[in-house]
């Protein structure tokens, strides 16, 4: 959703020093348009009724402030309204000079990233001459594992003499002699017919 916020001044001087508060408050210069003539403003996102009432009324050296407030960032219409609020216009009898454009998504960026844009959903990497805090590349690789001990022993030996692991054996049973817990009762736990 953009929003198209509309006033029209007394002078082209006094447009611009309005431009000059929107930018020193952070809206997007290139989102503001001066327009001095009616052939201009054929060329803006300003809705025809409109247009007309400022065609009208753009003689004698007044100036149209156009601007397109977007969604991003967050706010921009609410304070570029405030900002051209502060300042007196000529009022050429419109109910609203407030007009919401719905946005189109066009189907041909539907299902793709948009080309040639290096932010998406992320920040682009680029070397920096300092390098990073983990070094020059913010990606760790894969190192062959080795002990934590110099001259790769073992942390058990350290303190521990003797192996901590014994070689393995088969075990066949957990009782002592190598019984089967089911031969104690005297059950077979599996029946063949």
């Amino acid at each position: 959703m953009t929003t198209i916020i509309t006033r029209l001044y007394a002078d082209t001087a006094t447009a611009h020093s309005v431009v000059a508060a929107l930018v020193a408050k952070g809206i997007d210069e290139d989102s503001i348009q001066v327009i001095g003539s009616a052939d201009a403003l054929k060329a803006t996102r300003v809705d025809s009724a409109s247009a007309a009432a400022y065609a009208a009324g753009l003689t004698g050296g007044r100036a149209l402030v156009v601007v397109e407030a977007g969604f991003n960032p967050q706010g921009a219409a609410r304070k570029a309204m405030q900002i051209v609020g502060r300042t007196p216009s000529i009022n050429v009898g419109l109910a609203s000079e407030d007009n919401y454009v719905q946005e189109t998504l066009d189907p041909a960026y539907a299902k793709s990233v948009m080309k040639g844009n290096p932010l998406l959903l992320t920040n682009s990497y680029v070397r920096l001459p300092h390098g990073h805090i983990f070094g020059n590349d913010p990606i760790i690789h894969g190192k062959t594992k080795t002990s934590a001990i110099r001259g790769g022993a073992y942390m058990s030996k350290m303190f521990w003499p003797m192996k901590l692991v014994s070689t393995g054996r088969t075990s066949t049973s957990a009782i002592h002699g190598g019984k089967l817990m089911s031969s104690i009762f005297g059950i077979g736990t599996i029946y063949h017919r």
